[in-house]
């Protein structure tokens, strides 16, 4: 039988759906700056300011929870996609729409979705509150200043600093929230990432990794552990494992590990668009995929 090839299904629409929502959340907390900002002549008062504190916690706590939801949901397709595809690949179903019937979903497939949407949850709400101390930050700083313009206008002087000015204008506000407020992590290298890009990061790596670790808990139930890995003509460090035979849960001995791989971060890396193609047994590939196995194997273990 030869190698049933299940192709990764695109995350594209719950990354897009996600971003969508931090930034909605980031235009509400600006549209709150603006209005705390153009008050019509009228002297900011600290209270306004606490207002505004309260109204982040609320925005992005709202936030959090739609996330979460759409989160959960995401993984789980992800997972029962996985557990599927595993099943397919080995000839215990005709098709995948039979095998997503078909697979049972265990007290084991349970606690490792809890474990993955635990972890994501954790990227996702550590970037959101560095977000919160960094806008709230933002907050102080643009009421303190109107502040001082105010008094200063009071006073008669007409003449403020361009950059304050510049400051408390929407733009102003906007490059503000976006650059220095929803910020999703800063690396060790001091490197800020945007929130978005992180986000997009993170759901896209986390959706993969819950259709893999459901493929390797299939896997266990279905006495499998053999897998190809899939081929796309990569460039990068990726291309010298296209095609090579590993153990999915390293109960096969001989075979390079997926763990393995994946920890060296030279294949199954963030955003690596690999995936693995389960077999019951290395006799099953045709004459020239078991030689690019062979050549494969023979280049890893001189490594």
């Amino acid at each position: 039988m030869a190698i049933r090839k299940v192709p990764e299904p695109s995350y594209d629409k719950d990354v897009k759906k996600i971003a969508k929502l931090y930034t909605q959340a980031r235009s509400a907390i600006i549209l709150e700056l603006l209005a705390l900002v153009e008050s019509n002549g009228e002297t900011i008062k600290i209270n306004q300011q606490a207002s505004m504190l309260r109204q982040i916690d609320f925005i992005l706590s709202q936030l959090n929870t739609e996330v979460q939801a759409t989160i959960e949901e995401g993984i789980l397709s992800s997972f029962k996609e996985g557990q599927a595809a595993l099943a397919y690949q080995v000839g215990d179903f005709k098709s995948m729409e039979d095998a997503t019937k078909g697979v049972a979903f265990s007290q084991l497939s349970r606690s490792t979705i809890d474990a993955i949407l635990a972890d994501t949850m954790e990227d996702l709400l550590s970037a959101t509150q560095l977000t919160s101390k960094r806008t709230k930050q933002i907050v102080r700083r643009v009421v303190s200043e109107k502040m001082k313009m105010d008094m200063a206008q009071a006073r008669g002087r007409r003449t403020m600093s361009k950059n304050i000015i510049q400051e408390l204008t929407k733009q102003g506000l906007t490059k503000s929230v976006k650059e220095k407020g929803f910020v999703g992590i800063i690396d060790r290298k001091g490197r800020k990432w945007e929130l978005n890009r992180y986000v997009d990061l993170v759901v896209r790596s986390k959706y993969k990794q819950a259709r893999v670790e459901a493929m390797r808990t299939e896997a266990i139930e279905r006495d499998i552990d053999l897998a190809v890995i899939s081929s796309h003509g990569a460039k990068d460090a990726c291309r010298n494992y296209e095609g090579m035979v590993i153990s999915i849960n390293g109960t096969t001995a001989g075979y390079p590990t997926y763990e393995e791989l994946r920890a060296s971060n030279k294949i199954f890396h963030p955003n690596c668009k690999h995936t693995i193609y389960a077999i019951r047994s290395v006799d099953l590939l045709s004459d020239k995929e078991q030689q690019i196995n062979a050549e494969k194997r023979e280049k890893y273990n001189k490594n």
